[in-house]
């Protein structure tokens, strides 16, 4: 009779312990997966981060979402693709393995375009924040993006050069084998030759750091422009080595390099620089970006690991950072558009996704998952800062 009692107490306990699981398992089912393939890491670290604290904004304001009318947490899942290419898929698998329902990043087209297949592959559909190469969402119905893409603001860049800046012989600066560097250089030189303009791409290999023989050459080949689409980090170096070897033309770029660090790390060698850019903070014509600005800096300011992801400062906002917040309210549209955590029905959703006043413009996507974009800001480093210098619309 005892054992009969002792097994009777050990099976209720076991029920017991499965009820109280079960109810766990339902409270998980009530918390839906975002991830987020950003680098926080190599040498677009920074811009990753930027990336995230915009993701992480649009979180705290928005961390629910309601799925056939149950309320639902979301839970943002954080994956480093580490910069480069060979790891992304890796960082991708992870997040896939993780169970997120979709998926936001990344900061670099070649991690990017490393990662598609895994995100097609698993039907989780994927939302680019800031990798503007055409090859991110060519034949991929599962990756759309938020920001415009390197065809157009390749030709923004090369009609301000030619324009308003009157180069007619412009020497391209990219990394060897990086597909975001490539291909906007590409995109550059096609649009100057179509202008009537010259130019001539300069390679260099990843991770050169000394440019001064580039430069001498670039200084003695009569360059009056200099068009370098390349990392923060290598940013930094061409500005301050192409002023030291005497080149004063004026030094392009396009929306990576809308990052402080830039300016904090050259000076006063930051004269004459101009790139491309998704937004512009001090644009009080933008009701959406306004309302942003004011939060967002309020939020980083509120917390010194963000302040310092965030380039260590409380008054200045990179294009990037609402490319990410743009990202993660698309995210959530489609999911309740879809009325599932499913990654098929967030793809489908997504297909047909329109949503007005977004801190970037209104959003819908085209055909290859691209956001329809006409509207792009040039900017300039100015006093140590990054202000506002230009607008293009298209």
């Amino acid at each position: 009779m005892k054992k009969f009692l002792a097994l009777m107490l050990a099976l209720i306990m076991v029920l017991g312990l499965a009820a109280c699981g079960n109810s766990g398992s339902k409270d998980d089912e009530k918390v839906v997966k975002i991830g987020v393939f950003e680098p926080t890491s190599g040498q677009n670290g920074a811009g990753g981060k930027k990336e995230i604290l915009g993701i992480q904004y649009a979180n705290s304001l928005y961390p629910t979402v309601k799925i056939n009318g149950e309320e639902y947490k979301v839970e943002l899942v954080v994956a480093d693709n580490a910069s480069d290419a060979s790891k992304a898929p890796s960082a991708a698998q992870t997040l896939i393995s993780q169970g997120v329902s979709v998926v936001l990043g990344t900061y670099g087209s070649g991690c990017a375009i490393a990662a598609g297949d895994i995100f097609k592959n698993a039907k989780t559909p994927a939302i680019g924040t800031s990798c503007t190469n055409p090859q991110v969402t060519l034949g991929n119905d599962y990756y759309f993006r938020i920001s415009y893409i390197d065809p157009f603001q390749g030709a923004v860049m090369a009609n301000y050069a030619y324009t308003k800046q009157n180069s007619r012989n412009v020497a391209i600066v990219i990394e060897s084998g990086d597909d975001y560097s490539a291909g906007f250089g590409n995109y550059f030189e096609k649009e100057m030759t179509r202008l009537g303009g010259a130019s001539k791409v300069i390679e260099f290999q990843k991770g050169e750091t000394d440019f001064t023989t580039m430069m001498a050459t670039i200084k003695s080949g009569n360059y009056d422009g200099i068009f370098a689409p390349v990392s923060i980090e290598t940013a930094a170096m061409i500005i301050s080595q192409a002023r030291d070897a005497g080149f004063t033309a004026p030094i392009m770029a396009g929306d990576t390099w809308d990052d402080i660090s830039i300016a904090q790390r050259t000076g006063d060698k930051a004269s004459d620089i101009y790139f491309s850019a998704f937004f512009d903070s001090s644009d009080t014509s933008n009701a959406a970006g306004k309302e942003f600005t004011d939060g967002f800096l309020k939020w980083v300011a509120a917390d010194a690991a963000r302040t310092a992801d965030n380039g260590g400062v409380t008054d200045a906002i990179s294009s990037v950072t609402p490319c990410g917040y743009d990202a993660y309210i698309a995210a959530i549209k489609a999911i309740e558009a879809a009325n599932s955590t499913k990654g098929e029905d967030i793809q489908k959703a997504l297909v047909t996704l329109e949503v007005p006043g977004l801190v970037t413009g209104d959003l819908k996507f085209d055909s290859n998952g691209d956001a329809v974009k006409n509207y792009a800001v040039i900017k300039t480093i100015k006093d140590g800062q990054i202000v506002y210098h230009d607008t293009y619309n298209g």
